[in-house]
């Protein structure tokens, strides 16, 4: 019933509430005033069924104006005109003060407040107290004028009694289809709100992925163009930075290039698009970003991923979760440290690996290394990130259907292994393959 009485006013995604309020209205007032014709016909006022059946057909035109055509504010005004020409005669021909035209009036002041525009607000109810002061006034003075039209007092209680349970019908009508679609209006601008929410916490998201992910490589090809302006070095040294130059700009300008066609099509929400993968060719841009990084600060990047291996992941996806842990491990490993780069198979699922023998995380730390709880860290070389990279990593994990988690003793070192799911099993890997990958003890 809620439905049909929905489609029947019009849909909240496509009307507004004004024009949902006035599409009921004017259902209501065809269904009373069709009643009504019959009443008039049985107390013999002729001219009262004339007028109410013109409104009956005014009411039924507004409402395929307003519900179908989309045109409420003309229909509204057609409607408000229809209505005082309806409440003036019937007040002549129905006994004036003596029948139930007050009563109506009211409710017509209940509409105008209702359904008119800001705009129009004052000047329709400005209006009705005009119509009600003049006919009082016109009675008043002369009282000749208005029309009698009860044949007994039968009739008159008849008529007051039957108004009366129409305008008390019309009211809760009106009023719980106002209720209804108040409380649509009001879910509507909450979802809206919860969507806008989460468009903003996207796209803050994507502003810190871009900050985040931007921050080294930046930071490195700053460094070499320092040590060029700043320092005397022969020809070789010169075409050797130059070319580490080139490769760290070309390998970040293919990275901001995937980041910002990534956050274009995240603008809308995070989606996934889980693909089959070839874990080393897809890593192997990122590898060759960070290892240029780590070469700089004196760190081993060694790059140990077998080829061969399928899995089902999300590509922009997981670029940036390995980004952010082999910049994490170099960010907390020291000068003339190592970090390893590799991946094994446990059961249906493989295994990133990402090991490095640097400081560690410590012990009161590690519960809530994956919230925003645990601010960001200095490295051990004073490097800053901005204390979301983790966060990222799990959230942007678990979307995969993956799972992340470490081992880690501060002083020795931090291992992350983050899995994923393989393509059809261990699809593209022979049985030796298999058995070097599979080296990792589950009850470690």
């Amino acid at each position: 019933m809620r439905s049909f009485w929905m489609k029947i006013i019009g849909d909240p995604y496509r009307f507004s509430l004004e024009a949902r309020i006035f599409n009921a209205i004017c259902i209501t007032s065809a269904v009373s005033l069709f009643f009504t014709i019959f009443l008039n016909m049985l107390l013999g006022i002729k001219q009262l069924v004339i007028l109410m059946a013109a409104i009956f057909v005014v009411s039924v035109v507004c409402y395929y104006y307003s519900r179908f055509k989309m045109k409420v504010h003309s229909c509204i005004i057609v409607y408000m005109i229809a209505l005082n020409i309806l409440l003036i005669v019937n007040y002549k021909y129905n006994s004036g003060i003596n029948g139930p035209s007050l009563l109506i009036f009211i409710i017509s002041f209940f509409l105008t407040i209702s359904i008119v525009p800001q705009k129009q607000y004052w000047f329709w109810i400005t209006v009705n107290l005009l119509i009600v002061t003049t006919l009082l006034s016109v009675e008043y003075n002369y009282p000749h004028i208005i029309l009698n039209t009860y044949a007994d007092d039968q009739s008159r209680y008849i008529d007051h009694g039957y108004t009366y349970v129409f305008m008390a019908l019309f009211i809760f009508l009106v009023a719980t289809s106002v209720r209804k679609s108040y409380h649509t209006e009001q879910k509507l601008a909450e979802q809206k709100a919860a969507e806008l929410e989460i468009a903003n916490d996207t796209k803050n998201k994507l502003f810190s992925i871009l900050a985040h992910d931007l921050r080294s490589p930046l930071a490195s090809i700053q460094n070499y163009l320092e040590i060029l302006s700043e320092f005397k070095m022969d020809e070789h040294e010169r075409s050797s930075i130059k070319k580490h130059l080139l490769n760290a700009t070309q390998h970040t300008q293919q990275m901001l290039s995937n980041l910002l066609s990534w956050s274009k099509s995240q603008m809308n929400g995070v989606t996934v698009n889980m693909t089959r993968l070839d874990l080393k060719e897809v890593l192997q841009s990122t590898f060759n970003i960070h290892q240029t990084i780590a070469a700089e600060k004196g760190i081993q990047l060694i790059n140990q991923l077998k080829g061969g291996v399928f899995i089902m992941a999300d590509v922009d996806m997981l670029q940036l979760i390995i980004r952010n842990l082999i910049n994490n491990a170099i960010k907390f490993t020291a000068p003339g440290g190592e970090i390893v780069v590799s991946n094994d198979i446990v059961g249906d699922r493989c295994r990133v690996i990402i090991k490095d023998n640097g400081a560690g995380i410590p012990a009161e730390k590690q519960a809530s290394i994956f919230s925003l709880k645990v601010s960001s860290t200095f490295g051990t070389k004073n490097e800053k990130g901005v204390g979301l990279g983790l966060v990222l990593c799990k959230e942007f994990t678990e979307l995969q259907n993956g799972e992340i988690v470490f081992e880690s003793m501060q002083g020795v070192g931090t291992t992350f292994y983050v899995s994923f799911s393989l393509y059809n099993g261990v699809n593209g890997i022979t049985a030796s393959e298999k058995e070097k990958l599979i080296g990792f003890n589950p009850s470690r």
